[in-house]
């Protein structure tokens, strides 16, 4: 019976060798992979914190793309800085408050998606630094205000919906080449004129905000303007299909879909859709269905 017990010891300790075994070689072929492809891919991993790994001399100039979504990572180090040579961050549905300032040292960034997060500050350094940031996605934060964009020459799509923002962000009608702003679900009340410099801009969604009208500006200087959504919006249809420039942004609207105008609206399989709530009466907007 000794014996056995000293096999059954003996045969408890091998397990937990190897166990230790087996995950010591995991880490390090998932570390291996991270020096050969660039790819750091961390989603759904129960994190609570990046990996100090990450950050090595050996593994931070090789990453390229970190993704971490659907965590738990409430702060990011300060050693984030040194991934300086990252394209893509994606730290979707975490529990992130706010940025360090040594993001900005991510000077490659091309696409940088915060989504789902309780963000309620981003430092004026990091928006003022990422100038080759293509993608910068903040949906459903808590953002009450954000650093001007104007920096961003190269930013084609920005999204902040889902905040608290009063007032669009500063600085997107410098934006060149932006192609798509989405603003909706935010107590919003103005539209830039200064989008109108916007000749990219395809798509701009305000849908669900405080904004009672649309600036001449935008529709006759969006020229590729063909979707803007204003479902939501204290506007009245027929003033908005009254202001100047607006029959131009019908006639994309119409070019785009192949579909028939009629009364400035596009006949779609949901019935009246041009981006406003219309009432029976064809004046007044009702709530989008």
């Amino acid at each position: 019976r000794a014996s056995g017990v000293a096999v059954m010891g003996c045969c408890l300790s091998k397990q937990t060798t190897d166990t230790s075994q087996n995950v010591a070689r995991n880490a390090s072929q998932r570390e291996i992979a991270w020096k050969t492809t660039g790819i750091v891919g961390l989603r759904d991993a129960r994190l609570t914190s990046l990996p100090a790994k990450i950050f090595s001399a050996d593994v931070a100039p090789k990453c390229r793309n970190v993704d971490a979504s659907n965590n738990k990572i409430a702060s990011l180090p300060p050693s984030i800085g040194t991934l300086v040579n990252l394209q893509r961050l994606t730290l979707t549905a975490n529990a992130l408050t706010t940025l360090p300032d040594e993001l900005a040292q991510c000077v490659n960034l091309r696409v940088l998606v915060l989504d789902r997060n309780a963000i309620s500050r981003v430092p004026d350094c990091v928006l003022a630094s990422l100038t080759k940031l293509q993608t910068l996605s903040l949906a459903h934060n808590k953002l009450a205000a954000m650093p001007s964009v104007a920096s961003l020459a190269k930013l084609e799509k920005l999204t902040v919906a889902g905040n608290s923002l009063t007032s669009l962000p500063d600085g997107a009608g410098r934006c060149a080449m932006l192609e798509e702003l989405d603003a909706g679900d935010n107590p919003v009340d103005v539209i830039d004129a200064s989008l109108g410099a916007l000749t990219r801009l395809r798509v701009l969604n305000v849908e669900r905000t405080r904004v009672s009208a649309v600036p001449p500006e935008v529709f006759k200087g969006c020229v590729s303007l063909v979707t803007m959504s204003l479902h939501g919006c204290p506007v009245d249809a027929d003033a908005i299909e009254e202001t100047d420039g607006f029959a131009e942004y019908a006639a994309r609207v119409r070019d785009k879909h192949g579909k028939k105008i009629h009364g400035g609206a596009m006949v779609g399989s949901r019935g009246l859709d041009d981006g406003v709530d219309r009432a029976t009466g064809g004046r007044n907007i009702a709530p989008h269905r």
